[in-house]
C-alpha cells in the first residue's frame, strides 16, 4: 500500500494530486509515506515545497527501481484501468497553445485516426517528467526537464487589431510605425517578449514604453484586441480562424521569427500511438 502510494505521488506531480486519484485526504497519504521512509530510515521526498513531489536522491533510486514493477502489478489487478490507459494518450500543453493551435487541429487528427484518442491538459511551466504523460509541449525547451525534445512548429508573430478599430487609426507611411507611440497598445505577462522582439525587428528598438493594457495570458489579450482595446503583437497560429472570419485584422505585411515549439515523449510513455501523435504534431508544424 505505501508503495503503491509513493509511485503514485511521483507520478501525479504532488500529495494533493495523489490523494485526488486515490480517493484519500491528503494527510492520508502523507502518513503512508511517512511509514515508508521509516520502514526505509530513508527521507524519499524534499518536504519544502509543501505539496509538490520533488524526490530526494533516494526517492529517485527507489522510484527507479520500482516503478515498473508497481505499474504491472496494478494493471494485472485493474485490467479494465489498463485497457482505458492504452486506448488514449496524455497530452500536457499551455492554454493558450491548446485552445488556439492544438484543439482546432484535432479533429483533423481523429478522422484520420479514429482509434487513437487524444486527452489534452493544461500546465504552464516546467514539467514533472515522472507525470502520467505522453507528450509534454512547450515553448521553452529547457521546460521540457532534459527529455530529448524536438521542434515541430515555428512562431511567426503580427501586429493585428480589431477592424472597427483599425479603421480609427491614421497610419501615415511617411512616419513609418511612429504612430505606435500614440495609439493603445495591448500587451501579455507569459509573452512580454514579444513587443520588443516587434520593435527591434522595425528598428524601433527601446523607443516604445511597455503596453498600457497588459493581461495575464495571450488568451486574455487576444480577446482585448477582438473587442477592439487596441493594437497586439501575437502569433500568427493562434488567430488565423479571426483572421480569416475578420474578428481581426492585419496591420502590417511582416511576420517577425518569436521561436517555436517542442516536444518530448514521456519517459515511460512511448508506445505506437505515441508516434502517430508525434508524427502529426510534426506533419502540421511543416505546413
Amino acid at each position: 500500500m505505501a508503495l503503491h502510494m509513493f509511485c503514485t505521488v511521483v507520478k501525479e506531480g504532488g500529495f494533493r494530486q495523489a490523494a485526488q486519484r486515490l480517493n484519500l485526504t491528503p494527510g492520508a497519504v502523507s502518513r503512508q509515506i511517512q511509514t515508508l521512509e521509516g520502514h526505509l530510515k530513508q527521507v524519499l521526498f524534499d518536504r519544502g515545497g509543501g505539496n509538490s513531489a520533488t524526490l530526494t536522491l533516494e526517492g529517485q533510486n527507489l522510484y527507479e527501481r520500482v516503478a515498473d514493477r508497481m505499474t504491472e502489478l496494478v494493471d494485472a489487478l485493474n485490467p479494465l484501468d489498463h485497457h482505458r490507459r492504452h486506448i488514449a494518450i496524455l497530452v500536457e500543453t499551455s492554454v493558450t497553445l491548446a485552445m488556439h493551435w492544438l484543439i482546432p487541429q484535432l479533429q483533423v487528427f481523429r478522422q484520420r485516426h479514429p482509434h487513437v484518442q487524444v486527452h489534452v491538459r493544461t500546465v504552464d511551466g516546467v514539467i514533472n517528467p515522472s507525470a502520467p504523460v505522453d507528450v509534454f509541449i512547450r515553448r521553452d525547451p529547457a521546460e521540457l526537464r532534459g527529455l530529448p525534445a524536438q521542434t515541430f512548429l515555428a512562431e511567426h508573430s503580427v501586429l493585428v487589431s480589431n477592424p472597427v478599430f483599425a479603421s480609427t487609426l491614421v497610419l501615415p507611411v511617411s512616419k513609418g510605425l511612429d504612430w505606435l507611440h500614440d495609439v493603445p497598445r495591448i500587451g501579455t505577462r507569459s509573452r512580454r517578449d514579444l513587443w520588443p522582439s516587434w520593435s527591434k525587428a522595425h528598428g524601433m528598438d527601446g523607443k516604445l514604453p511597455d503596453p498600457p493594457l497588459e493581461f495575464d495570458n495571450t488568451v486574455l489579450a487576444i480577446q482585448a484586441a477582438v473587442q477592439g482595446l487596441g493594437v497586439l503583437v501575437v502569433p500568427e497560429a493562434f488567430i488565423e480562424p479571426m483572421l480569416e472570419s475578420g474578428a481581426l485584422k492585419l496591420l502590417h505585411p511582416a511576420r517577425i521569427d518569436t521561436g517555436s515549439y517542442s516536444f518530448a515523449v514521456g519517459r515511460l510513455q512511448a508506445s505506437s500511438r505515441v508516434s502517430i501523435f508525434t508524427d502529426w504534431l510534426r506533419e502540421c508544424g511543416a505546413q
